[in-house]
């Protein structure tokens, strides 16, 4: 096993993350994790809290997720203790300094200006809200926003989540299981109980594709352009089989496209495709193709990412392609489950979850059972023509034409 000796990652999961942002509103998050730390406690700055702790390896983040706030860290066995201390305070006694927020709002300009000048920037600034029917808790707030906001949004969003709701402690690394208890007794334990209700997640799904291509423009190079094409499927737990059977799908769409672009037409672009699939929204799911390439290139690769979707409707696959497209897969999954790190993702939820437990031991099992005819189903029932959403991102003044 590769899971690091004297390595040991603590997560705490409270309140329910963007399902507690304010629908119609810009979000908060750009700055809310960063800001956050900064804030230190009521108690301490951040400057007292790193001179406090010279000499311990430990650390606090925040980060946020589409169902929670995690509240996380890294240490060693020897800090253990410290780190569970310094997680408990900025949970309960968080200092809401704004010194944090302020440097973000004073470099909000040259964030902004950095996201129009690449096809990328573009598309990760717009494509959050966009691909989730303009839904701003996952969007990137205007510059007037950015710079008329304050670490009161902030708080708004995350002090009665982290007051109030349930927590959910997540230990892995290079530590006995009664020890650990042991140590969480000792501080999250002994906070008094919480009252907070979990949200229910609302019925998002991908957006119904638009007759015409959707475009963006970026303010860089005018031979840098960017397409992406994708397919409406589901969310993880409507049916954990059939989402690994579309990951899988998106692998082998990943060597077609890499295939005929570079082996037939002498294309040094290198295309992306995979699946995405949320854990928190059982109709929100994707399989996309992605390009970066020149504006003149973009109306090609969405005939030939039509092309590829309609040969994986009409006829199983080969073994051999199968194999080509599972066995990459299959091994990035044991190095990754050899890890700590997965285990802090997939273990969230598993306190008051059944379904989580059974998602990892059905993982491997899943993959190696999946044949070319479920594969060619499944691009029968999601990979349909006019479900496609199609978006270019091109330079100013350009545009795709159909």
């Amino acid at each position: 096993s590769e899971q690091r000796k004297d390595q040991i990652f603590v997560r705490v999961r409270v309140g329910d993350g963007r399902l507690d942002f304010t629908p119609g509103q810009p979000s908060p998050e750009w700055a809310l994790a960063p800001a956050f730390a900064l804030g230190g406690t009521s108690k301490l700055t951040a400057e007292d809290l790193n001179q406090a702790l010279t000499g311990k390896q430990v650390s606090a983040g925040l980060a946020v997720t589409d169902d929670a706030f995690l509240l996380q860290g890294a240490t060693r066995p020897a800090d253990l203790v410290v780190q569970l201390q310094l997680l408990a305070a900025y949970l309960t006694d968080p200092g809401w300094r704004p010194n944090g927020w302020e440097r973000l709002r004073s470099i909000a300009p040259a964030l902004q200006s950095q996201l129009a000048s690449t096809p990328g920037g573009v598309f990760g600034r717009d494509t959050g809200a966009l691909l989730r029917g303009g839904d701003m808790r996952w969007g990137t707030p205007t510059l007037a926003q950015m710079t008329g906001s304050s670490i009161g949004q902030g708080k708004a969003a995350l002090a009665a989540p982290l007051a109030n709701d349930p927590i959910e402690l997540i230990i892995v690394g290079d530590i006995k299981v009664d020890d650990a208890i042991r140590e969480v007794a000792a501080t999250f334990g002994a906070l008094p109980p919480r009252s907070g209700v979990r949200a229910t997640p609302f019925p998002l799904a991908f957006p119904a594709a638009p007759k015409d291509i959707v475009t963006l423009t970026h303010k860089g190079r005018e031979d840098q352009g960017l397409a992406f094409i994708a397919w409406p499927t589901l969310g993880f737990h409507a049916d954990p089989k059939l989402v690994r059977t579309l990951n899988l799908l998106a692998s082998v769409y990943q060597l077609r496209l890499t295939e005929r672009l570079r082996e037939q037409e002498g294309v040094t672009y290198s295309p992306a495709a995979a699946h995405s699939a949320s854990d928190v929204f059982e109709r929100y799911g994707y399989l996309f193709g992605r390009i970066e390439a020149p504006p003149s290139r973009l109306p090609r690769f969405f005939e030939e990412a039509q092309e590829i979707a309609s040969d994986l409707r009409s006829k199983p696959i080969t073994d051999d392609e199968l194999t080509r497209a599972r066995k990459p897969l299959l091994e990035r999954i044991q190095r990754d489950r050899a890890g700590n790190e997965w285990w802090l993702n997939e273990l969230a939820g598993l306190g008051e979850d059944p379904r989580v437990l059974k998602s990892i031991e059905s993982q491997v099992p899943d993959y190696h059972a999946i044949t070319p005819a479920e594969l060619e189903t499944a691009a029968k029932r999601f990979l349909v023509p006019d479900k496609a959403y199609r978006l270019v991102v091109v330079p100013e003044k350009k545009t795709v034409k159909r």
